[in-house]
């Protein structure tokens, strides 16, 4: 750990809870994680903290909320743990609004939680939820969507008008609504919430080109940390090394290299592929539209999901080891059809999307 600990201050979350805070800022820390923070004092709302040691502080963190409804306040939460976060029921989180900063899939660093508490400071969340207005009008209006990669000829169509399970996470939080932060993806699943069937499938087909990050996220506690950055490191080449897959049915058939005898990331990617065959079966496909998510940052970072763009998810926690989302710059999304013509999705959202590299990798 660096020695510059990360600064905690309730109004940097403003914004992100919706301009109230109410009456209680709970910020809830597993201990190594507490180590690296400092929390600011004389604030305008008081500041209540609470020790997550585990899953087994899920039942006391419940009712140390339901003491402050019982106690006629309101409380914004801030989780902020190296440990998986789960989703707390509707009625325990009445009267609260919660964002969760995770390190589950990636050791803590105080500097990597500076960078997320950077972005939720900076985001426009009225901008967001506008984002949000325009893409599901987008959505209803278009007949398909066309992937493009222009470098390397590629070309795919997603006929999302099959899709049934869409999910959208733009905007401030309402009480009762809680989030792994940062904001700023609107994805659709094969499967709804939580589920996982090899059979289903999306309509997808054709070629896309991947480069970019791939975000590795643990599937749960019995795997560890040391394999989810094996895996991270057999795909991270996806920066430089970018890599061609062909997709019939809405699952991978084919990998190549996109440059002769760059090969890395393209090996790694069959690598996982033959591992477990289920990975082959495209089960998100996800829309980035943080623009404060730029420039893409090395490492297993889950913010670059979030990254202006087209994410690739394989797998899912519970049913495979990883879910795998595979971010890609090199994306260009056509919504064919809108009032009989094509739009370019991300200028019409006001985003740039595309083209942009890590710092490793420039």
């Amino acid at each position: 750990m660096s020695a510059q600990r990360v600064m905690i201050d309730p109004e940097q979350f403003r914004k992100v809870f919706g301009g109230d805070l109410g009456d209680v800022f709970l910020l809830v820390t597993s201990p190594g994680v507490r180590a690296g923070l400092q929390v600011a004092t004389g604030t305008t709302v008081p500041v209540q903290e609470f020790a997550w040691t585990g899953p087994d502080s899920r039942q006391g963190l419940i009712a140390e909320m339901a003491a402050l409804r019982a106690a006629g306040k309101r409380g914004s939460v801030l989780w902020i743990a190296d440990d998986e976060f789960v989703h707390f029921d509707d009625e325990d989180l009445r009267d609260m609004r919660l964002g969760a900063f995770s390190s589950f899939s990636a050791p803590f660093s105080e500097e990597t939680l500076a960078g997320s508490v950077r972005i939720v400071s900076e985001v426009d969340y009225e901008r967001e939820l506008r984002i949000e207005e325009t893409f599901l009008t987008l959505l209803d209006q278009a007949d398909d969507m066309l992937f493009l990669g222009h470098e390397f000829g590629t070309e795919a169509v997603f006929r999302h008008q099959y899709s049934e399970h869409w999910f959208s996470l733009h905007g401030p939080l309402q009480p009762g609504q809680q989030v792994v932060l940062p904001t700023g993806e609107l994805s659709s699943l094969v499967n709804a919430s939580g589920e996982f069937e090899d059979h289903t499938h999306f309509s997808l087909d054709g070629d896309i080109t991947l480069q970019g990050a791939p975000i590795v996220h643990r599937g749960g506690h019995e795997t560890s940390l040391a394999e989810t950055e094996r895996v991270y490191q057999d795909l991270a080449a996806m920066a430089d090394e970018p890599a061609v897959i062909t997709v019939t049915d809405g699952r991978i058939t084919a990998v190549r290299p996109a440059r002769p005898g760059a090969t890395r990331f393209a090996e790694g990617l069959e690598r996982l592929l033959a591992h477990d065959d289920r990975y082959a079966k495209l089960h998100e496909i996800g829309f980035g539209t943080n623009a404060a998510c730029t420039p893409l940052l090395p490492g297993n970072y889950f913010a670059n999901e979030r990254h202006p763009g087209v994410h690739l998810g394989l797998g899912l926690g519970t049913f495979t080891q990883f879910h795998v989302d595979l971010m890609s710059t090199a994306i260009d999304v056509v919504m064919r059809g809108v009032d009989g013509r094509d739009v370019e999705l991300f200028p019409a959202l006001g985003l740039t999307a595309g083209h942009a590299l890590s710092p490793a990798a420039a």
